[in-house]
């Protein structure tokens, strides 16, 4: 039965706790939406007689009606068990705008910011999240697609604590599925609300969940537990592999003295251990190098001297047997005097967006020109395909037609892509390779301050 379980799981917790000995219950923080799923976790919460626990509930202003009627459900259910509430109001469309982020991570950055603080002003050790096994399931899909590496397969961890926090994160309803949580709560007379956009194939969460995941079940009808089995290898695994990269990592990496500060990377011991590329991965993951450039960096282990890979914040130098790791050049350095005068972001395309390109204003398709962007003065020979056009032109030649004269000219730059390819002329027009189209997901927007 559920709520058997569900008491092994928070006894479990109870016993695991730091500083707390079997049988000592740390107070806990439910963030409950009044969906099916944190409802059920309320509900089971009160049912097992947790001795200290209260609710925090947002609402994010997204869904009109809906959003408020959310709310009233969560403030009712606790006003009616005398449970302890907490609610507070976003405009969460404002935030985002505001950021230059989506509204789905504005509303993750605004949710977990207030129940951080909540956590630490009225000492709540935990906060726990409703997240299911199906929930788990649709994770690993979404990270493989996105690309994640080794510890994307590792999905939502049953415990963990957001970055700049220091409130742990605990998952009790993840060993449970979804068709578990619905016919528990119809035979428990647990009242929640649907979020209609659940049923919306917008989102990829939503594609996988309503689009992908019952074709698995024709084919597995226990497909769930299956991946929750092979989640919990892929953990093991992960396990041995920084098990065996903090060895390599200690070899490999060393801290250059002097000067500025730098690191740099063995390029015999990559050689020498195997799975070089793969090493060589882990090693630079932290310095923020896309997956295309770390293939050009293996790429030159064995050519010669010289060439120079970039992160947003970090560059890398070819130097005969080791690769020289620094952070990108102060803002006084010309490079960087360029790049403060143009904003970047990148965000999700939504129903409903209009590009209203202008000179200042650029709108491009991310997944096209990469995350790593370069902006430089253009070079004689530099050439781009603009817009509408047929064939490629020089710069030098679009901005003489374009009549610009000799200070505007000097004024222009590139935007280019990590292996230095032109997809805009800042202030003047993009290149036709890398416009927006119909098959477009994620936008770069550059926009001249």
């Amino acid at each position: 039965m559920l709520p058997e379980r569900f008491k092994e799981v928070m006894l479990s917790l109870a016993k695991g706790g730091e500083g707390s000995s079997g049988g000592e219950f740390p107070p806990v923080l439910l963030a409950v939406s009044g969906g099916i799923d944190s409802m059920t976790m309320a509900h089971l919460f009160k049912i097992s007689d947790y001795p200290s626990f209260a609710v925090a509930t947002v609402n994010f202003s997204l869904r009109g009606e809906e959003s408020d009627g959310d709310e009233m459900l969560v403030r009712r259910w606790c006003e009616e068990r005398g449970v302890e509430c907490f609610s507070i109001r976003f405009n969460t469309e404002v935030y985002a705008s505001e950021k230059g982020i989506s509204t789905q991570m504005a509303a993750r950055d605004l949710r977990y910011g207030w129940f951080s603080e909540l956590c630490a002003k009225k000492g709540y050790k935990y906060l726990a999240v409703a997240h299911n096994l199906n929930d788990k399931a649709e994770t690993l899909f979404i990270n493989l697609l996105r690309g994640t590496g080794i510890k994307g397969l590792l999905s939502i961890k049953e415990r963990s604590t957001p970055a700049g926090s220091e409130m742990e994160v605990i998952r009790p309803m993840l060993g449970f599925t979804r068709e578990e949580i619905d016919k528990f709560a119809k035979i428990e007379g647990i009242p929640y609300r649907d979020d209609s956009t659940n049923f919306e194939s917008h989102y990829s969460r939503n594609k996988i969940r309503n689009l992908v995941f019952p074709v698995f079940s024709e084919i597995n009808p226990s497909f769930l537990q299956t991946l929750e089995r092979e989640i919990s290898i892929f953990t093991q695994a992960n396990s041995v592999i920084e098990s065996r990269f903090a060895q390599i990592r200690a070899e490999a990496l060393s801290v250059m003295t002097g000067g500025e500060e730098s690191v740099r990377v063995s390029v015999d011991v990559l050689k020498r251990v195997g799975n070089g590329e793969f090493w060589l991965y882990m090693i630079l993951e932290e310095f923020g190098f896309s997956h295309s450039v770390l293939c050009d960096i293996w790429r030159s282990i064995d050519s010669e001297s010289g060439k120079i890979f970039y992160s947003s914040d970090y560059q890398l130098l070819k130097d005969r047997s080791y690769l020289i790791v620094r952070r990108r050049p102060d803002r006084d350095s010309a490079q960087d005097k360029i790049e403060a005068s143009v904003s970047v972001k990148i965000f999700e395309i939504y129903e409903g967006f209009k590009p209203t390109p202008s000179d200042r204003l650029f709108y491009l398709d991310a997944d096209l020109t990469g995350d790593n962007i370069i902006f430089r003065n253009w070079r004689d020979g530099d050439r781009f395909k603009p817009l509408g056009m047929d064939g490629t032109k020089k710069v030098s030649d679009y901005l003489t037609d374009m009549k610009r004269d000799r200070f505007t000219k000097e004024k222009r730059v590139v935007a280019t892509t990590a292996d230095d390819r032109i997809f805009c002329l800042v202030g003047e027009r993009i290149d036709h390779n890398f416009r927006i189209t119909t098959k477009t997901k994620r936008v770069l927007e550059i926009k001249v301050l």
